[in-house]
């Protein structure tokens, strides 16, 4: 059989892995979302796999069902189309196959599941000549440790037809199983999955050596892999295909230079050649809309509710998933993120092994840590404030709780910790909506409080010049004020009243307050002066979904018109800006490293853009 090469058509994947279910009968899966999660990062590299990938995890049955329609619908004569879905099967009562979702209910799988049926009709009316389905799913009747099911080969006698392949985990009689977990908080891929990943990230199922991994060597090194491991499952493959599909290509190692060589290349270009400009790049972080990417000793953190995705900068691979039992936005330092652990104390855990690095008793407050300055600031529950070191938790010193709830994370300025507070509510009270307070302390003991006539948004920016607080005179809805506060007194700067309500927090550097309402507006102050830096009205495409970013003298917005733009900020003249619609992070901006700008799209991926 010839094989098919890459061809002038779309490379088209689509990735479906379910593990939570909320029907008592359907045991969780952990595996599915590492197996979408590292079969994505293969399939997409431009110098592996190519394709095009959406990934869903656990996504609802009308979400799955327009993203499969519209996934074999649109494909043209020459495209290649990979569907993979990872996840417990349901056999009905009439045989009826279907793919479980999280919120089937295995008595009535008619209209609480995805069919094999609707995929098949869908199928029917691709245009696309190669069809490749990959199914690490079965029948969900047994509930023995680690086992998924027990029917998983009927699949690919439902869904197979003319210029497809379908290849399953397993026969009808076997089944398909998950990774072995090393630990409760480091899920692995599923057995079979994870010998896909493993054959195509390292070409090692390239059995001919032509630079290509074809399916049927895919297939054949993935039932060879099953079979040294002792696996009690044997891959099925079905289907009609006049000819092999070429599924990646086998990344070329680099060539290493001699040192020698190296260095009398070194010398003899030393200040005539030009640094080359980074290239764009992007991978899968998140499943769905994330926060903005934090940097973080070489990692890009990506945080996803109760989830943190870590990205190794340099090698552009994922580091284990970090999963968290609050919401809130982690601190960050070094290789260590820390967090509410169990019951709400005070963790730490290593960045790139999800491992536990250390914890402290103290019951915190859930996103309001804080790294700054050195200093790992950890509002606690009862309303203290306690300063640790954030190499060891070595505590530092605590400010007694003083009748004051903490509202904002610490931010150290001015040689003082800063912080947003609220008078504490009694029993009973009306709790207030926000701060009203700007408090400063110093090793423990309270040194200023700068209180507001009205209700502080949490939007906030903090310098060594200044600490500028939006207020909020007539509710939330309305125009603002701007309070610039001296950090090292506590006294009034000045105020500047809005035209509109703040469409995100403001950003100060170098002497320039910049940010943007919600009538689009783009405003630069000078925090010396207050005064209006540029002599005419900025206006962005869409509303701003980050605080925007500062980097020397160039300003980036991003807004909901799916602009990223560039601005001069002495001038504001927009330079250049470029289409990418970004997961709303009003209070996150980009994160910039070595020329580029890493941003967290609306579907969960992060774009590294060269500045």
């Amino acid at each position: 059989m010839t094989t098919q090469s890459f061809g002038n058509g779309t490379r088209g994947a689509l990735l479906i892995g379910t593990g939570t279910y909320d029907h008592p009968e359907l045991p969780a899966l952990r595996s599915p979302e590492v197996d979408c999660t590292r079969l994505d990062a293969v399939l997409r590299d431009p110098e592996i796999g190519a394709f095009e990938v959406q990934t869903l995890i656990d996504a609802d049955r009308s979400t799955l069902e327009r993203a499969i329609g519209e996934f074999f619908l649109t494909a043209r004569g020459d495209d290649v189309r990979l569907l993979y879905l990872s996840c417990h099967g349901i056999l009905s009562r009439n045989d009826k196959l279907h793919f479980a979702i999280r919120q089937t209910d295995p008595e009535r799988p008619a209209y609480t599941t995805i069919s094999a049926a609707y995929i098949h009709d869908v199928m029917e009316e691709c245009r696309a000549r190669s069809i490749v389905v990959i199914l690490d799913c079965c029948y969900s009747g047994l509930f023995l440790p680690g086992a998924k099911s027990d029917e998983s080969a009927r699949f690919e006698e439902a869904l197979a037809g003319h210029g497809r392949v379908v290849i399953t985990a397993g026969t009808r009689s076997q089944r398909a199983w998950e990774g072995p977990h090393p630990d409760a908080e480091t899920p692995a891929p599923s057995l079979f999955t994870g010998m896909l990943i493993e054959g195509i990230s390292n070409g090692a199922a390239d059995l001919n050596g032509d630079g290509f991994v074809t399916l049927q060597e895919l297939y054949r090194y993935a039932c060879e892999r099953l079979h040294q491991e002792g696996a009690a499952q044997n891959p099925r493959m079905g289907g009609e295909m006049q000819y092999d599909i070429a599924l990646a290509k086998v990344r070329k190692k680099r060539k290493q230079r001699s040192p020698g060589r190296a260095d009398s290349q070194s010398r003899g270009s030393a200040g005539t050649r030009a640094r080359r400009k980074p290239e764009p790049w992007r991978t899968r972080a998140a499943s769905g809309p994330a926060r903005q990417p934090m940097l973080s000793d070489g990692l890009l953190v990506v945080h996803e509710a109760y989830r943190l995705h870590v990205i190794d900068l340099e090698s552009r691979q994922r580091c284990g998933l970090i999963k968290m039992r609050y919401a809130g936005r982690p601190a960050l330092y070094g290789n260590t993120a820390y967090f509410p652990g169990k019951d709400g104390r005070l963790s730490a855990v290593d960045l790139r092994t999800g491992k536990p690095r250390a914890s402290h008793p103290v019951l915190v407050r859930d996103g309001l840590l804080s790294v700054s300055k050195g200093v790992l600031y950890a509002p606690a529950q009862d309303g203290s404030l306690y300063a640790f070191d954030p190499s060891t938790l070595r505590l530092l010193w605590s400010l007694p709780a003083n009748k004051l709830t903490i509202v904002s994370a610490p931010q150290a300025a001015a040689g003082y910790v800063l912080f947003m507070a609220r008078e504490s509510q009694v029993s009973g009270a009306t709790t207030s909506p926000g701060a009203d307070r700007i408090v400063a302390v110093s090793k423990g003991g309270e040194v200023w409080s700068y209180r507001t006539d009205a209700p502080l948004s949490p939007d906030w920016a903090v310098s060594d010049q200044g600490v500028y607080a939006v207020v909020q005179p007539n509710g939330p809805s309305a125009p603002q004020r701007i309070a610039a506060v001296n950090p090292e007194s506590g006294h009034l700067l000045w105020s500047f009243d809005t035209k509109a309500r703040l469409a995100s927090a403001p950003v100060v550097a170098d002497g320039t307050l910049v940010f943007g309402d919600t009538d689009r507006r783009l405003v630069a102050l000078d925090t010396s002066t207050q005064a209006h830096l540029w002599a005419k009205e900025k206006k962005t495409e869409g509303l701003l979904l980050l605080k925007p970013l500062v980097v020397g003298d160039t300003l980036f917005t991003t807004d909901r018109a799916a602009k990223v733009a560039n601005w001069k900020l002495p001038t504001g003249r927009k330079v250049r800006s470029q289409d990418l619609l970004v997961s709303p992070d009003p209070q996150g901006s980009p994160a910039i490293s070595d020329g580029v700008m890493y941003v967290t799209s609306s579907q969960g991926d992060v774009h590294a853009l060269p500045i």
